[in-house]
């Protein structure tokens, strides 16, 4: 037996199958999403500042009043994000901030609206976007806790996360993945009790599809999601879009780092929870909650570390004192399982029951009404993936050969029996002079211009001189003078005879 399970950081109603974003997100999608954690015995969610307008909130106050089942609803409404900045898949649903007045605005206007928690975004996506200053995210950590409010935040950098909890940030619901943490975060996170959900699952899934997971199409995950699912995703065109990703092999550094942080933290005494991010793209409810606890385990906790942080501890930081143990006094909801998962891991997928309030639940009708859209990959689909890959392996191949700047060689232009270089793809047209003319067309910078030619005259025997360049003619004698002119998107080259 366990107890049953929370998660402090999920996003339901936003997904589709593979479709991710506002325009799925309804009464209709939340409920199934929280159907399907139930399913997987998560009894709780805490959502990840992804809900849109006031719905989380009313489906929460109609599951207090029975009206409504499913996984027990807590929201942290609209997350707060720098002006400019957040996940660009949510569109206009956080709350965009650009001062410390408009932090606690926005904390204000939240707590009226009665949400469980603030979420707050600490992420430029490798400077993509803009990030909350520290005054901002002070501002509004300290109207949340004025207001009786916990407050977590997504974070990347362990630069971030140091100064967060110096501010007094509550808890972190995502890895620190830019670097390993150092003893000085450990300890400052154990003493102000700062808990750690590491979002494992989704970390991985942003690279894992690029090779066939090996538990994809499982019998746990067909349980809830249709084999045509994982047929789609194991696909050759959906498993090369993730391989011809150029952060390919960022992401699962990063995710490394992710389980290697992890372990130091809980070594450490860092308080851990359950947090997986489910329901963002490629992520998959209840089930991707079953696989965290698996990569929770592989990144190096004891079994009953990690039970205890996807029951006990999320449940007493959502307040819930009903649940996270079973004991004698406590709600009798609980999970029964045929092999211990305290003796391997692994043994979390296969749930043989589901008590709630001391009766079996039946597991199956949860989900018998639940539909998921799966796109058919097309011909047209298979036709576009074949060019991508035709242009990726020339990219790789190209990326092998002696670039000057930012290209490789192209064809010469020969004036005058003198070869000048050109850029690979560049369109060189040849006016002769005197002066004799090139202009040489490619989509580049002016800057990028300037470093290729100032790198591949001189290995057409140009001499630099001043601001131009070089170089006898090979049969007159005479000097040839070479003069480029970058603009962007075109160079003009001049070459005069003295």
């Amino acid at each position: 037996l366990t107890p049953v399970f929370f998660n402090l950081q999920a996003q339901p109603g936003l997904s589709n199958g593979p479709s991710y974003g506002p325009k799925n997100y309804g009464r209709e999608s939340v409920i199934a999403d929280l159907d399907r954690y139930a399913y997987y015995g998560i009894v709780g969610v805490l959502t990840g500042g992804t809900d849109d307008g006031d719905l989380a909130m009313q489906i929460r106050d109609e599951q207090r009043q029975g009206k409504v089942n499913g996984a027990r609803l807590y929201t942290s409404g609209r997350g707060i994000v720098a002006r400019g900045g957040g996940p660009a898949g949510l569109g206009n649903i956080p709350i965009s901030v650009a001062t410390a007045g408009d932090a606690r605005k926005a904390v204000s206007e939240l707590a009226e609206k009665k949400v469980d928690a603030i979420k707050l975004w600490i992420d430029d996506d490798n400077g993509k976007g803009a990030k909350l200053k520290s005054d901002v995210y002070g501002a509004a950590i300290d109207e949340a806790h004025k207001r009786n409010l916990k407050i977590v935040a997504e974070v990347f950098e362990l630069a971030d996360a140091k100064d967060l909890v110096k501010a007094g940030i509550d808890g972190f619901v995502s890895s620190i993945r830019d670097r390993d943490v150092d003893d000085q975060l450990v300890s400052a996170m154990k003493e102000k009790n700062v808990f750690l959900a590491p979002a494992l699952s989704t970390a991985e899934a942003k690279f894992e599809y690029a090779d066939k997971p090996s538990w994809l199409g499982e019998q746990t995950m067909r349980e809830v999601y249709p084999a045509q699912l994982s047929a789609y995703l194991a696909d050759p065109v959906t498993m090369n879009k993730f391989k011809r990703n150029p952060e390919l092999g960022a992401l699962r550094q990063q995710y490394a780092t992710a389980m290697k942080n992890l372990k130091k933290m809980a070594d450490g005494g860092v308080r851990i929870v359950l947090g997986t991010n489910s329901g963002s793209p490629d992520t998959y409810p209840g089930y991707f909650e079953v696989r965290e606890m698996i990569s929770m385990v592989e990144a190096g906790m004891q079994p009953m570390d990690v039970i205890k942080a996807a029951s006990s501890v999320p449940a007493a930081f959502l307040g819930d004192n009903d649940h996270g143990v079973i004991a004698v006094g406590k709600v009798a909801d609980f999970l029964a399982m045929p092999n211990s998962p305290l003796d391997k891991m692994t043994n979390i997928k296969d749930v043989g029951s589901l008590y709630l309030k001391g009766a079996e639940v039946e597991r199956s009708s949860m989900i018998q009404n639940i539909t998921i859209n799966v796109p058919k990959i097309t011909e047209r689909d298979r036709a576009a993936d074949a060019l991508a890959e035709a242009e990726a392996a020339r990219i790789a191949a190209e990326a092998k050969l002696k670039h000057y700047g930012k290209f490789v060689l192209g064809p010469a232009a020969t004036v005058r029996s003198m070869a000048v270089p050109t850029p690979k793809g560049s369109k060189a047209d040849i006016k002769a002079g005197p002066p004799d003319r090139i202009t040489v067309a490619m989509r580049a910078s002016a800057a990028d211009l300037r470093e290729f030619y100032s790198k591949a005259l001189p290995a057409y025997k140009w001499s630099a001189a001043g601001n131009c360049w070089q170089r006898q003619h090979p049969a007159s004698n005479k000097a040839e003078t070479l003069c480029v002119e970058p603009a962007n998107n075109s160079a003009v080259i001049q070459i005069t005879e003295k």
